[in-house]
């Protein structure tokens, strides 16, 4: 069983993902982490706390999950495979945290300077991967930002219509998909 601080954060998620932001309270996610109220006030000062701890610890997760065993300086269709699988694999397995994601930067804790540091703190390998790419004259020459937008950011819409079970994919699917996502980025 996950340690109380770990349940109070996925209760925090999963509520926020399927519910939104109103109407969650501490008592809420005290009740699905299976926690005392004031339990949750020994890890985080305030219900903002919470919300903005979620948020990073996600992200640090999923930044680890998608470089799993991806060499960022070689920009090849190899390590390509491995990042586009890699985070695609995270995004089914782990739907609230894109739900969250999603609901996170419609509210009013959103901060886009935030939200760009966070990008350059735990994404940069990945922007990395795109620039030496693009410097090598294999991808588009567009900024680094905007090819991780062409090849990734579509996965997770992908995997939102998976979970819900509007498309279903095979492995055939997945090379297809994952082949033109290459080709996208691909110099011409």
């Amino acid at each position: 069983m996950p340690d109380k601080r770990e349940r109070i954060l996925a209760a925090a998620e999963t509520l926020i993902a399927h519910g939104g932001f109103h109407g969650i309270s501490m008592q809420l996610v005290a009740k699905h982490a299976n926690v005392a109220t004031g339990t949750i006030y020994r890890y985080f000062a305030d219900k903002e706390t919470l919300l903005r701890c979620v948020h990073e610890e996600r992200l640090i997760e999923v930044s680890a999950a998608i470089l799993q065993n991806v060499n960022t300086k070689e920009p090849s269709y190899e390590q390509f495979q491995k990042l586009w699988l890699n985070t695609m694999h995270y995004l089914q397995a782990n739907p609230d945290s894109l739900c969250y994601r999603v609901q996170y930067e419609a509210s009013p804790l959103f901060d886009r300077e935030e939200e760009r540091q966070r990008d350059e703190r735990y994404f940069k390998p990945v922007f990395e991967f795109f620039e030496h790419g693009r410097e090598a004259g294999l991808f588009r020459d567009m900024p680094a930002e905007l090819l991780g937008f062409l090849a990734l950011e579509n996965l997770m819409l992908l995997s939102q219509k998976c979970t819900k079970g509007c498309i279903e994919l095979d492995e055939h699917l997945y090379q297809q998909l994952l082949d033109a996502s290459w080709n996208a980025i691909l110099k011409r």
